[in-house]
């Protein structure tokens, strides 16, 4: 019994059955991209917590513990410090919402994914530039400056993976991800398994090393996040024209 494929040569017929298979390729680099991303926000996060007395630039869940306690406690520093973090955290979500947009169903990586990563880019470069100004010890407005500029780079950030619909992927914080995770395999779907557990490692990667190099060479632990992000930029324009299936 011919099929459809029995009239084509077995190079059309490859093309077709490819064309017919959802772009591995392509979601594999955006799995990729993913975890190098959360590697950032890990050596973010170590940045700011042993930086910037005790502040979480990238996961605010900590960060609100640390407001409250802050609060408990009657510490006006404190609660300046953890308080302009979490407001400039939720500004960077809104403006990278904006910027985003919609999710594009069967687009893999949208262009406007990528230009809000380049926004984050930006101000992790003057953020950058400060730390080092600062000699890796900013003190009063500097720092509280320094903090706003981080989180809200990873505010957007957080909103521009979003915005991918990646298996609940954030970047910046990973409860969720081990809660979809869990979830998954209560009810028999644990096929984004891999990319969930790559992601958590990622981050605890990304805090080891910056927590290593905070000792010896901190401009350096601070420069790693935006490395990193111009390698996700850089690949993420490859992906522009591709779709999901």
């Amino acid at each position: 019994m011919l099929t459809a494929s029995s009239d084509l040569s077995p190079a059309a017929a490859a093309t077709a059955a490819a064309g017919a298979r959802p772009a591995a390729g392509p979601l594999r680099l955006r799995a990729a991209l993913l975890v190098l991303l959360t590697f950032g926000s890990g050596t973010t996060d170590i940045v700011g917590f042993l930086g910037m007395e005790k502040v979480f630039t990238a996961n605010m869940t900590g960060n609100i513990v640390l407001f409250g306690l802050a609060a408990g406690e009657g510490s006006g520093a404190d609660l300046a410090r953890c308080g302009a973090a979490t407001l400039a955290f939720a500004c960077g979500l809104l403006a990278g919402f904006l910027i985003a947009g919609r999710p594009a169903p069967g687009r893999v990586w949208p262009p406007r994914v990528t230009a809000v990563l380049g926004v984050v880019l930006a101000l992790q470069t003057v953020f950058l530039a400060g730390w080092a100004a600062a000699g890796a010890a900013p003190r009063g407005g500097g720092l509280i400056a320094l903090i706003t500029l981080s989180s809200t780079a990873m505010g957007a950030q957080t909103a521009a993976a979003r915005s991918l619909s990646a298996d609940g992927i954030t970047t910046t914080f990973v409860t969720g991800t081990l809660t979809s995770m869990m979830g998954g395999f209560a009810v028999g779907q644990g096929g984004a398994a891999g990319l969930r557990t790559a992601v958590i490692l990622s981050l605890a990667a990304g805090a080891a090393v910056a927590g290593a190099l905070m000792a010896s060479a901190p401009v350096l632990a601070a420069a790693l996040s935006p490395l990193v992000l111009a390698t996700v930029i850089a690949g993420a324009v490859r992906l522009h024209p591709a779709r999901a299936a």
